[in-house]
């Protein structure tokens, strides 16, 4: 196991190539305009040489504070104007004693650079390591109890910056099953299904989309992996305006970005496989986008491999890839008990108020010796 998780981190390094920090960063345009609300705190911190913009709150009372990192899906954030502020878990945390930081993804709402999507996954790995360091150097917070609270696509920098030794604590929402070409397969089965299509039918259709975007990991040129997609023209494969469908259907220079970028050979069980923190994780049972049913099942294997014993899994039924129940006028109505649940596994290992932390769970060797000397 340390020789695998040695192999794995020195991949990791190599792969993701660390690009936090930068002595002069151009700052953000658009953060000069930006009202912090009430009650925050606006935190800046440099990664890949931008300047990202977030907000930290700190609650009431004697600390220093367990921070978690509030780690987005997929998708442009506003969080000083509601957009992406994780509110609600914002709240519970508090309430709790515990801080929380949330920052703008690059080139949206008060962060600078540019939005590139899943190109960027390695660099958001980077991002997760830059905020970390930035909050560590906070007296009110516990640079002993610093986590991750992330949704749908920010698992994979989440557990990419645990992995490589930077967090105390995961809680994984929506997590993907393994690595981005089966996420864009899975949810071009739903799709297809959704619009009227026979699930075997949809499941053909969404593997040979696979099998494409597998010619894009290997570095087939464009025009072979244009002609495999052509062939599957007469399917509605994604919503049209989605961010999935804008890269399947990606141009040449996109392609070519994704492509070089190696972000499809990125898969979650892998960095999982090295975690000895604690780790929940959590789906919903009607999640639209990940298949809760796979993934949860590699989860499951990936902390048998990791000998994890501190690592805990809950389905919500009813409950959509944001934990969300209904929607009202396009509000997210959370699954009852979801945030409550959360909250007491958070308590229950040390990472809430001024409880006494709890250790990262006991390596297997260790629990080994230990069985040995009794």
């Amino acid at each position: 196991m340390q020789g695998f998780k040695a192999l794995l981190l020195t991949s990791i390094a190599i792969t993701g190539a660390i690009v936090a920090g930068c002595n002069d960063p151009s700052a953000s345009r658009i953060a000069q305009g930006c009202r912090v609300p009430d009650g925050l705190e606006p935190v800046a911190f440099v990664s890949a040489q931008r300047r990202l913009h977030g907000v930290l709150d700190v609650p009431n009372g004697p600390g220093p504070h367990p921070v978690v990192l509030l780690l987005h899906d997929s998708g442009q954030t506003d969080i000083t104007r509601g957009k992406g502020d994780f509110a609600e878990i914002r709240d519970a945390l508090r309430r709790a004693g515990i801080a929380s930081f949330v920052w703008d993804q690059p080139g949206s709402g008060c962060s600078g650079g540019r939005y590139r999507g899943i190109v960027d996954l390695y660099v958001r790995g980077d991002d997760v390591l830059a905020a970390v360091e930035t909050l560590r150097r906070d007296p009110r917070l516990d640079s002993e109890r610093v986590g991750a609270w992330a949704l749908g696509e920010g698992v994979w920098p989440a557990t990419m910056a645990a992995a490589r030794g930077a967090l105390d604590f995961l809680v994984l929402v929506g997590g993907p099953e393994s690595d981005p070409i089966e996420r864009i397969r899975y949810a071009a089965e739903r799709h297809l299904v959704d619009s009227g299509y026979a699930l075997d039918e949809a499941r053909h259709a969404a593997s040979a989309l696979a099998d494409a975007l597998a010619m894009m990991r290997d570095q087939a040129p464009y025009r072979e992996y244009r002609a495999a997609l052509d062939a599957l023209s007469r399917y509605p494969l994604l919503p049209s305006m989605s961010e999935l469908a804008r890269d399947v259907h990606a141009t040449e220079r996109r392609y070519a970005e994704l492509r070089d970028s190696a972000v499809l050979h990125v898969s979650v069980d892998v960095f999982l496989s090295a975690l000895e923190i604690p780790v929940l994780a959590i789906w919903g049972g009607a999640d639209g986008e990940t298949d809760w049913r796979g993934a949860s099942a590699a989860y499951r294997k990936a902390f048998e491999r990791a000998a994890n014993e501190a690592a805990t899994i809950r389905i919500f039924d009813g409950a959509d890839h944001a934990l969300c129940v209904t929607r009202d006028e396009g509000e997210c109505v959370l699954a009852e008990g979801y945030l409550e649940t959360a909250i007491s596994w958070l308590a229950s290992h040390g990472f809430a108020g001024g409880r006494e932390r709890q250790t990262k769970a006991v390596p297997a060797a260790q629990r080994a010796a230990a069985g040995a000397a009794r």
